[in-house]
């Protein structure tokens, strides 16, 4: 068989071969692939490509460690006066790649990311009541309780949502936000 007709050819043109880059020569290397939690870190404020469930649940958990954490932190370590400053301060700081965490599990589903309304409604009341509370102290915080109580139902409604969104799969395949994050 004459060189022309063989396959060699065709195949030293390949992925991964000397004419053409490997791609990600870290896998190769050794180096660990990058977890759930860390990608989400990493992707903290890109609302492009698309979340599995995995990542959203591992983002999840971890928050609620390093949210334990605090919480024994502040018993132990942190004058009373300061204890809710630094718990709700903290809390605000791990609520903020959840946006972009949720649009891109959206995106994984071919929905839009305009669902994550109903996450930014619910920490918008949170929120709220915690200003007005570390503001105005708890009197006024009972006072604007009193007015918008309504809105209580709205959130645990949006929470409930978004919890039956964030748990439904994804597409499988590529979709128009981009390719299928569990066939890397």
């Amino acid at each position: 068989m004459s060189a022309k007709g063989s396959i060699l050819p065709a195949m030293a043109n390949g992925p991964g071969n000397l004419t053409e880059p490997a791609g990600d020569r870290s896998a190769s290397l050794g180096a660990p692939p990058p977890t759930s939690a860390r990608l989400t870190v990493a992707k903290s404020l890109s609302f492009t490509g698309r979340a599995t469930r995995s990542e959203v649940a591992s983002y999840a958990l971890a928050a609620l460690m390093l949210s334990l954490l605090m919480w024994f932190a502040g018993m132990f370590f942190i004058p009373d006066q300061w204890n809710g400053l630094v718990k709700n301060a903290f809390t605000a700081l791990l609520a903020i790649p959840v946006p972009a965490l949720l649009v891109r599990r959206m995106h994984d589903q071919g929905r839009r990311g305009r669902w994550v309304w109903l996450a930014v409604f619910s920490f918008a009341v949170w929120a709220l009541r915690t200003l007005v509370a570390g503001l105005q102290g708890y009197e006024a915080r009972i006072a604007l309780d009193q007015v918008i109580w309504p809105l209580d139902w709205l959130v645990i409604l949006a929470n409930l949502a978004m919890i039956v969104l964030i748990a439904l799969p994804g597409n499988t395949g590529p979709n128009q936000f981009g390719p299928d994050p569990r066939t890397r």
